[in-house]
């Protein structure tokens, strides 16, 4: 692998991080700039061997005639997977996992909050009803019921970690077939199994895996047909893993129970979109409370990944073309 010798970096660092992640550099020149400060990536990106961005990699970044490697601080790199990044032979790289534990706990404020049916308590206070009836008391709690997984990535297996506090049982589903701790079956795409039995068994589905050309919609008329009637679907992947006219339809007729929804197909959510006034959906605005040291742990997918470029070593989060995105628009 050809040597590195200059890189951009946009992303925003304390000054020890910085001096953390200029002391890996070492010899390789480093030139910093803001995200916006379009002016200094024009003035530099025809030179640099990488790319070290706060952000996607767009069209400007992607003029660079000598990147060898792109990698993205965040997860979620649909807006980044563009065809001729695989055709350059570009390695591309995320910190994917930065908040996992974050956002675990975020599907389960999702989870207990439609279990105990929050949204019908403020509601109550705000009326200052008291609703001690059966129709409440009789809630089941989430102790030994089951959650079905989709994705078993760091967010996944942070959830399936959380679940057995719960003492849930643990179906799960991702591509590759290895076992994985806190898992009571894992279903494998890899071994040509689908989601189809996770889907009829879970009474709590969340999704957590990556937004690709396969899972674009998978969750649509026929995958919410299988869920029972009782069960929620939590996101806290990307938007488009839905088809979002469909949910609506399924959740005003009380197919599934209820869901909680962090993303969505547009952001942000348009004013008159009908899941703003359904009862028995949670929304959060596609943002997750941050860990006190998500900055650190960020850094720490790009330094494993610089040193892996200069031994030959494996990659961290690196995406390949089974990854691609081809739905993703830029004027959307």
């Amino acid at each position: 692998m050809e040597e590195l010798r200059s890189v951009l970096v946009t992303v925003r660092l304390k000054p020890e991080n910085r001096k953390r992640l200029e002391d890996a550099l070492g010899d390789i020149k480093a030139v910093f700039c803001a995200p916006e400060d379009r002016e200094t990536i024009a003035s530099c990106i025809q030179e640099v061997d990488a790319a070290i961005l706060n952000s996607d990699a767009d069209a400007q970044i992607l003029s660079g005639k000598n990147l060898k490697w792109i990698h993205c601080c965040h997860a979620g790199l649909e807006k980044t997977m563009r065809p001729e990044i695989f055709e350059r032979n570009i390695i591309l790289t995320s910190s994917s996992g930065r908040s996992a534990p974050a956002l675990a706990e975020h599907a389960f404020m999702f989870m207990l909050a439609l279990t105990y049916d929050i949204p019908r308590l403020m509601r109550a206070k705000d009326e200052r009803t008291w609703i001690a009836g059966r129709e409440y008391s009789t809630r089941t709690g989430m102790f030994e019921k089951t959650v079905g997984i989709l994705g078993l990535g760091k967010t996944g297996k942070e959830v399936a970690a959380l679940a057995k506090g719960f003492h849930m049982k643990v179906l799960a589903w991702r591509r590759g077939a290895e076992p994985a701790e806190n898992v009571d079956r894992l279903y494998s795409a890899d071994r040509g199994e689908g989601f189809d039995e996770i889907l009829r068994s879970s009474d709590y589905v969340v999704l957590c895996v990556e937004l690709n050309d396969k899972t674009w919609h998978m969750i649509n008329a026929g995958t919410l047909g299988l869920m029972k009637e009782t069960a929620f679907l939590i996101n806290m992947g990307r938007g488009a893993l839905i088809d979002e006219p469909v949910l609506v339809q399924a959740l005003q007729s009380g197919r599934i129970a209820g869901a909680g929804l962090d993303t969505f197909e547009k952001e942000p959510l348009p004013s008159d979109s009908p899941l703003w006034n359904l009862p028995n959906v949670i929304l959060t605005p596609h943002t997750t409370p941050m860990l006190p040291d998500r900055e650190e742990r960020m850094l720490d997918y790009v330094l494993k990944n610089l040193e892996a470029y200069r031994t030959g070593g494996t990659f961290v989060n690196r995406l390949t073309v089974r990854d691609m995105y081809s739905h993703y628009r830029p004027d959307r």
